[in-house]
């Protein structure tokens, strides 16, 4: 595996904090002395104490913040310094720096190299070389294309082995930080595994629907076929059609690394086929047996073995596929809060910075990110890219610091800010605030305990605020802190939309 060499958006990036730092600390965007408008602390802050009356911040813990963009002041906190677990308001932390450090266009790539000549009857003689690069984009219809491609480029025969390379991230495929003992056991899509040679989100599809009659064995089969790294045991029986649905799937991981899922229990004759999703425990060996049984279906013969391996340095690149722009695939990320993304991009900061693909150096640099806006190692606890983990702490002006930043950004600002889920129209926000959808963009953070919200919202005079919402030990339904937090935000949207009699200033309905 080759590392390449360190890439000039890391210098850009660089050359950007040095235009928007001054003196003092950051400038005020250009567009800001255009805006006339009275210092809104003293205006927003008896308003928002009022949501500070809930019960939650009371019974659990909470930190707030909210940060007027234009001038760079709070002008409502509570608690804003209070390290807190952020859930997956993490990624807005990863998505920034990896923004920052490769740039919106930066594309992961699957590169196919060869050590032998193809001659004229399309024998290969010599080894095929397949160089994973962290795509977390790579689905099983792109890896078909890539061995279609192999028979355009006339290869209809290997008289070698195919070499699955995976060193350019660190061959440890659990995510840190989440040892949930049901979720180590039954592999959840969310505590997705992680390899540079990934696919299909590292999950396994297995289809579930009933057989010709009462009585008979169901169907039941892999969407993707992975060969012996990945089987199916079939234990479910078809139910008259009145019957229920009732499924349990249990995982068997193997030393060898086999992942076995065994499926039990009844579907109900003339029901749908469902896709059920799972984690495999070995994404390379997933993809390898996907890739042989691909190699199969194009009529590509081999006669050495499918093997792990490393590329030789002069091995001839003959493949190349690309993923989409990193700003597309953390669109996927924030809006729809991918954890498998968001630890496969953490991994490739660490791969492309610091030459090592590991979660410890995307980490490193995630903190060289953070000391640029004054944030030290004392104040977070960062332990993977996802925000799984009970372990991770941030505070809340931490968040808003990066929200600034971004903002402030010329070069990738607005690509972050598309990243977010918008209030009312899509993502993890689609179904809150519907009747003033588009007035707030957000990351949104839940595991068990904690549900966090943060992002930019707009007042009712088209002002924007970066804020940070974390919730901690509510004790009771998410629910409840989401209603809480669309108070916040409507509060926001009615602020500073009536003049009042004095001054001009505005004023605000709670």
């Amino acid at each position: 595996m080759r590392f390449p060499a360190a890439r000039p958006v890391v210098l850009s990036f660089l050359f950007s904090c040095a235009l928007s730092l001054g003196p003092m600390g950051p400038t005020e965007p250009a567009w800001a002395a255009d805006v006339v408008r009275p210092a809104p602390a003293a205006s927003l802050a008896p308003i928002l104490d009022e949501i500070t009356e809930h019960r939650l911040f009371r019974t659990g813990k909470v930190g707030f913040q909210v940060v007027d963009l234009r001038t760079g002041e709070e002008v409502f906190s509570h608690g804003p310094d209070t390290s807190l677990n952020p859930a997956s308001t993490m990624k807005v932390v990863t998505s920034a720096t990896a923004l920052k450090m490769l740039g919106p266009s930066y594309r992961f790539t699957t590169d196919v190299y060869t050590d032998g000549e193809v001659d004229a009857s399309g024998t290969l003689k010599g080894n095929l070389y397949i160089e994973g690069h962290g795509d977390p984009t790579m689905v099983v219809e792109k890896l078909w294309k890539l061995v279609g491609d192999l028979k355009s480029e006339g290869i209809e025969r290997i008289e070698g082995h195919v070499v699955f390379d995976e060193d350019f991230h660190r061959p440890d495929y659990l995510l840190p930080g989440w040892n949930k003992k049901e979720d180590m056991a039954r592999g959840p899509s969310y505590f997705a595994t992680l390899s540079a040679l990934s696919l299909n989100f590292n999950t396994a599809a297995i289809l579930v629907g009933p057989g010709a009659e009462v009585g008979q064995e169901a169907r039941v089969r892999l969407e993707t076929p992975a060969g012996d790294a990945v089987e199916v045991v079939n234990e479910v029986k078809t139910v008259a059609a009145s019957g229920r649905r009732s499924l349990v799937i249990e995982r068997e991981v193997h030393e060898d690394g086999r992942t076995e899922f065994t499926v039990k229990g009844t579907v109900p004759l003339l029901g749908d086929h469902q896709r059920y999703y799972r984690t495999v425990a070995d994404p390379t060996a997933q993809y390898m047996g996907a890739f042989q049984e691909l190699m199969k279906q194009h009529g590509i013969g081999v006669t050495g073995r499918f093997r792990r391996g490393d590329t030789p340095h002069d091995a001839d690149r003959i493949l190349q596929i690309r993923s989409t722009s990193l700003a597309t695939i953390l669109m996927d990320m924030n809006k729809l809060s991918n954890n498998f993304i968001a630890e496969q991009v953490l991994r490739t900061l660490g791969a492309e910075v610091k030459e090592e693909g590991s979660t410890e150096a995307g980490l490193q640099v995630v903190q060289e990110y953070l000391a640029t806006l004054g944030v030290g190692p004392e104040d977070v606890a960062l332990v993977n890219g996802s925000g799984l983990s009970r372990q991770a702490e941030l505070r809340p002006s931490v968040l808003t610091a990066i929200l600034v930043d971004m903002a402030r950004d010329p070069q990738v600002g607005q690509e972050f800010a598309s990243t977010l889920a918008i209030a009312g129209y899509d993502g993890t926000l689609w179904s809150r605030l519907r009747d003033e959808a588009g007035r707030l963009r957000g990351k949104t953070g839940t595991i068990d305990g904690v549900h966090c919200l943060a992002g930019y919202v707009e007042d009712g005079a088209g002002e924007r605020y970066a804020f940070a919402f974390l919730v901690n030990d509510h004790g009771g339904r998410v629910s409840t802190v989401k209603g809480l937090h669309d108070r916040f935000a409507r509060t926001m949207f009615k602020w500073g939309s009536e003049p009042s009699d004095e001054g001009g200033e505005a004023s605000a309905s709670p």
